[in-house]
Parts: C-alpha cells; structure tokens; sequence
C-alpha cells in the first residue's frame, strides 16, 4: 500500500507540474513552457524577455469560463493558473455557484456580496454570471495593479452596474496598514505580526487605507442583514476580518461564507477562535476542500484539526 505522504506529494506532482505541462504543449505554448522551467531553476524568465523585445504585452487577454479577462503574464500566481488552465480552484469554483444559485432562490430581490481581496476578479465574474442583474457586488482591492485589472475585468464583460471597484483592504479596523504585495498577485495581504509561508514571496510594501465591513456597511447605510454572501481568501488576514463584522454575523443572514482558512498561516487558538465564533453564530459546513481534494467534512471538530493552507470552507447561515 502506497505511503499516504509519498502518495500525496505524487499527486501534487502531478497537478503543479505534469498537467501545467500538459495543457501548455496541447495549446502550443512552447515558448511559455520554457520560460517557466527556466525560471523555476533560475528565478528569471527569458521568454518575457523575448516578448518584451518583440514588443509583446505582459498583459494578454484570455477566456476563462465565458468570460473575456485580461490577466498579467509576469504574476506568478492566479494569472499564470487562468493561463494555462482557464479555471481556478474547479472544485471550489463549482461549490460556491451552486450555493450562490440556491441563495438566489432563497432570496426575493437584489443580493449583497462582498468581495473581499477580489484580486483581478475571477471570483467577482463568477458571481455576477450566477446572480446577473439581482447582484450588488462590493469588490474590496486594495493592490493597485491588481484593481486596474479587474476593472478592466468588470468593464470587458459589461458589468459595471453591478459590481463597485473599491481601493480599500479590509482590517479588523478602520484606519491605515502595510499592504505587501507578492510575486504571487494571490498571495498579497496586510502584513502581520508573525511569519507566514510566504513572507519571502513579498516584492514591495507600501501603505493603504483600510476598513472593516461593520464600518463599511454603517457608512453606506447597508442593514448587515442585507449582507448575502462574502468571499475571502487573504493569506491568513480573514480571522481580522471576522473580528471586523461582528454585526454581520449577529444579523442571523441569511448568509454565504466562502472563506480560505491558512491553519498554519496563524497562530492555533486564533484559528480556533474563528471556528468557534462560526458555530457560536449557527453556520453549517457546505463545502470543503484543500489543493485539489475535497474533504468528507461535516463538524467545525473535524475542520479544527485540518493543518497546512488553503482549506477553502463555504458556509451557511
């Protein structure tokens, strides 16, 4: 019988190396292909190099899903995914369409959701094709780059009386923070007190402003009842902006978490704090899923003892 850890890093293999692989020579991107192996060895890539002295655009514009985006070549993260395979996260992009459509059934009129760090708006899209135009989208992106890609995003699919672009981070407060921005455009966040995985990955850190979605909503003259889903995948900074939206979830929804935990992003108990104020607040667990598995999950007892990052968890109240 097969190691369950050497099983597993064979699997991981397989999906960061031999499918990427494979989906880049089935498309004849040699040159991409190339690029990326050479710059994995080296940390340098001579096929942007060559673009670049042909005069081609770090940004190309890709389908993905249905919908046309423009995503930026050099970003070592979502783009290079939505490149190569023109999805991101399949399960998890499945899970929270089917649980946004069975809101919307739910739910007479417009819905609310809060993008929180919609990076180039993958995520936003996806919500605004399932909602069409019942969806009031708030889309939080505090990176400059990223902002203007998924403006740009939002603009090319014709969404634009749907979704509000806003330049703030979201914080357990409001005021001002160090936002770090990664070679990863997926791995950006407000820096914290501690080490994290990808502290090395940081290639600038430059100040933004912040709120938190209590203060938001009051300044908006939003009900947090009328709050029906919010997504967040901030690299360890979601427990915050739990901390943040104490009225959200005293509301009583209903509601739609989509919320990417990092267990070992974050110190244990505030893991656990999270979990427990979820619970507290009458969630159940809809969906989980890790990298590229999704886990037989039903207790906050079961989600506690799940280790590593990326535990991608949909919730509903």
């Amino acid at each position: 019988m097969l190691n369950p850890e050497i099983g597993g890093r064979l699997r991981a293999f397989h999906e960061y190396n031999v499918k990427p692989t494979r989906d880049l020579l089935l498309q004849g991107e040699f040159g991409f292909l190339a690029g990326a192996i050479v710059e994995e060895i080296t940390g340098r890539n001579p096929y942007f190099w060559y673009r670049k002295q042909r005069g081609h655009d770090q940004i190309v514009t890709r389908t993905v899903r249905g919908h046309e985006m423009k995503i930026d070549l050099y970003d070592r993260g979502i783009s290079r995914h939505l490149f190569i395979r023109g999805i991101h996260e399949a399960p998890a992009t499945a899970a929270y369409r089917t649980a946004l459509a069975e809101q919307a059934a739910d739910v007479e009129g417009e819905l609310t959701v809060l993008e929180v760090g919609a990076n180039l708006g993958y995520y936003v899209l996806e919500v605004a094709s399932v909602l069409d135009d019942r969806a009031s989208i708030f889309a939080f992106e505090p990176d400059p780059a990223n902002r203007s890609l998924l403006t740009t995003n939002v603009e090319l699919n014709r969404y634009e009386e749907l979704v509000e672009v806003l330049p703030q981070a979201v914080d357990e407060s409001s005021g001002e923070q160090t936002f770090c921005r990664s070679t990863h455009s997926n791995w950006n966040r407000l820096k914290q007190e501690h080490e994290s995985g990808n502290d090395d990955k940081f290639l600038e850190q430059f100040s933004v402003g912040t709120t938190n979605i209590d203060d938001f909503l009051a300044q908006r003259d939003i009900n947090p009842s009328a709050v029906n889903a919010l997504r967040m995948d901030l690299e360890g900074h979601e427990i915050s902006v739990l901390r943040g939206m104490g009225e959200v979830l005293t509301a009583g929804g209903p509601l739609l978490l989509f919320i990417e935990f990092h267990p070992n992003f974050v110190e244990q108990v505030e893991y656990e704090w999270a979990l427990s104020v979820l619970e507290e607040h009458g969630f159940e667990i809809e969906f989980v899923n890790q990298k590229w598995s999704v886990l037989d999950v039903d207790s906050f007892e079961e989600l506690q003892e799940i280790q590593g990052s990326h535990v991608r968890v949909i919730l509903s109240q």
